[in-house]
């Protein structure tokens, strides 16, 4: 292993990593210093982001130090070792902001809500403190109950400190409400970053590396095949980031233009957390809070653009259209609407809450924006929610636990298996099917024009194995630490895909702050093996990748 170069990389990285502290720096400043008093009564975070810059800084500086004698070669092995440790120091670096606000108390919390925000699960810790009625207003503790064949009781402390009226003493804000801007918008900002991905930003910046950049790439964008839509990695890295931030400021214009009551801070937010498919909200109600069909429409197309493969946006660009007609992007469209319609028919004439307490019935109208609204939400792993779909039909549970490991497409922002696994392992079974009564017959695997290696089907097969083996191991520990079974299929299904919504004790009404220690960590460590999309996580941790050759 070179470590001079690792180091010398390092070091680079968090250089710049320094330099994207400075923008919720720089909120955090306006909030402090020049907006109004009355329009930030939340604890301020400006020496936080000020405390973390320096630490950043500082290791950068140490990590160039370290790898001063690096001659710039960088192979396979650093290139895969590099990616699985710039993701972990990348959240411990981004959860400082979150403990050193003094947001939440605990350093697992912050790593939890970092880690969450990098990979764009969108779980998140942030929980409201409850307190007794009477005068003292003391913390007592959380408690719920899920009914049911195997009833579970829950027991745990709220993380976020409300915000109180000076005089009175009374709670105006509480909740992600009660939390300073600058780490609102640090959260959902992370979640822009991690939406198409901080390696692949590092390479769009950082001067060409060589060997080691296509290494870089190819372990970070999801999909089993990795091909780039420019001749240079670097080149197709800045491209990509380009068409991410083009579509970024489309979504803010459409949010402010079709909602006057959104704000610059939430339409920059909001526009972060879906274009990501992250989930994550400045507001407790989630989407819902605006009360806005509008909103809720502009947020459903882009939750749908940001889970399409960026590389179809560059060759439209490039007006080669018939390259929409790509069997992936069919699959996915048909798949989201057939799944979608069945939903919402399931919704007309029901009774349904809103997150914002309001119970409501569905009319046709409503019951299709509902219904479209939290399928594609769980498809493509976005996490946002309006109403309390854990009260819904059990048949539209089970419909969107589905969607979530379906996923959405390779080279998206989006998580779960991918639409083009399920589809290369349909044509691997219906090749071999036929191979048992024509063994003579020679059929290659074709996706579209694109012929498949027997590498690349190893690869997805090898690919299902490892979730089936990750998601049975995940379900198991959880119920082995306590958690009812239910919760845990959808807690393990909401880590391991990168989605951030769930059910039971983990629906959209509450938080993951029930989870323990040992479930946090658990859950961390799914997100990232999620999103690295297993392989590069595992490559590292298997003793072979240390002995030397």
């Amino acid at each position: 292993m070179l470590y001079r170069e690792i180091f010398r990389v390092l070091g680079s990285y968090l250089y710049i990593f320094s330099l994207v502290l400075f923008v919720p720096l720089l909120v955090a400043i306006y909030y402090q210093f020049i907006a109004a008093p009355e329009a930030h009564p939340q604890p301020h975070s400006t020496l936080a982001f000020l405390q973390t810059v320096i630490i950043c800084c500082g290791l950068g500086a140490v990590f160039r130090q370290l790898g001063r004698r690096a001659t710039g070669e960088l192979y396979r092995r650093e290139g895969l070792f590099l990616v699985v440790i710039i993701w972990f120091i990348s959240a411990a670096i981004g959860g400082l902001p979150f403990y050193l606000s003094g947001t939440l108390k605990s350093p697992v919390d912050a790593y939890f809500e970092a880690m969450s925000g990098l990979t764009t699960t969108g779980a998140t810790v942030m929980h409201p403190k409850d307190f007794t009625d009477d005068d003292d207003q003391e913390e007592i503790p959380i408690y719920r109950l899920i009914r049911g064949p195997y009833q579970t009781d829950y027991t745990y402390a709220g993380t976020i400190d409300p915000v109180r009226d000076s005089e009175s003493g009374l709670i105006i804000y509480s909740g992600v409400e009660a939390v300073s801007k600058g780490v609102l918008f640090w959260r959902s900002f992370m979640q822009w970053l991690g939406g198409m991905g901080i390696v692949v930003l590092f390479i769009a910046i950082l001067p060409a590396l060589g060997v080691g950049g296509k290494v870089l790439f190819q372990a970070e964008v999801p999909g089993p095949t990795k091909d780039a839509v420019t001749p240079r990695i670097q080149e197709t890295a800045g491209l990509l980031w380009k068409l991410y931030l083009g579509l970024s400021v489309i979504e803010v214009v459409l949010l402010m233009v079709t909602n006057p009551a959104i704000d610059w801070f939430e339409a920059v937010t909001m526009t972060f957390s879906n274009l990501s498919t992250g989930g994550f909200s400045v507001r407790n109600a989630s989407v819902g809070s605006f009360e806005s069909p509008a909103t809720e429409w502009v947020v459903i197309i882009f939750m749908v653009v940001g889970s399409i493969n960026f590389a179809l946006y560059f060759y439209c660009l490039k007006r080669q259209f018939y390259r929409l007609v790509d069997p992936e992007f069919i699959i996915y469209i048909v798949a989201l609407l057939i799944a979608s319609v069945f939903v919402s028919w399931n919704l007309i004439g029901e009774q349904i809450a809103l997150l914002t307490g309001e119970m409501i019935e569905c009319d046709v109208s409503t019951a299709f924006r509902q219904g479209f609204f939290h399928l594609i939400s769980a498809q493509t792993s976005t996490g946002f929610a309006t109403s309390d779909f854990d009260q819904w039909h059990p048949g539209n549970q089970v419909v969107m636990l589905t969607v979530m490991y379906i996923g959405s497409m390779a080279g998206s922002t989006g998580g779960g298996i991918k639409i083009i696994r399920h589809y290369m392992l349909y044509k691997i079974v219906k090749n071999k099917i036929e191979q048992i009564f024509r063994p003579d017959t020679v059929r290659a695997v074709r996706v579209g024009n694109k012929e498949i290696s027997s590498s690349v089907g190893l690869t997805v097969l090898s690919y299902y194995m490892i979730v089936i083996i990750l998601s049975s191991a995940g379900v198991f520990f959880l119920v082995l630490d306590g958690m009812d079974p239910e919760t845990a299929l959808a807690v393990n299904a909401c880590m391991i895909n990168n989605i951030g919504m769930a059910f039971r004790v983990a629906g959209p009404t509450e938080s993951f702050a029930f989870l323990s220690i040992f479930g946090k960590i658990l859950s961390t460590l799914w997100m990232v093996l999620g999103r690295l999309e297993f392989f590069a996580v595992l490559v590292v941790l298997a003793p072979a990748f240390w002995k030397k050759n």
